[in-house]
């Protein structure tokens, strides 16, 4: 999952698709560099994305924190269950 990826890794990742896409020609490139940094970009977009999503969903289960409490359900389920919604609401791939 693309959430958790550190820089290095996700450069790493970029580098090692972007090889793979122009050595097997699904991409028409001279430049695997900028097939990467091209990667590079949508990844690190995806990724803040991803962690906006998550800031938000943490807002919004501390803003209902007792009613959450009172109904005796699982933390990480109600997570789960309200990062699925929004995401699905804002039209973010997971």
């Amino acid at each position: 999952q693309l959430m958790a990826l550190s820089d290095v890794r996700l450069s790493a990742q970029a580098a090692f698709v972007a090889r793979r896409l122009v050595a097997e020609g699904l991409v028409k490139s001279t430049s695997t560099a900028a097939v990467r940094h091209a990667l590079e970009a949508a990844l690190a977009e995806d990724r803040a994305r991803e962690r906006a999503l998550d800031e938000e969903v943490k807002m919004l289960l501390e803003k209902n924190a007792a009613t959450i409490r009172g109904a005796n359900v699982d933390y990480a389920e109600m997570f789960r269950k309200a990062r699925k919604m929004l995401a699905e609401k804002k039209k973010i791939p997971l």
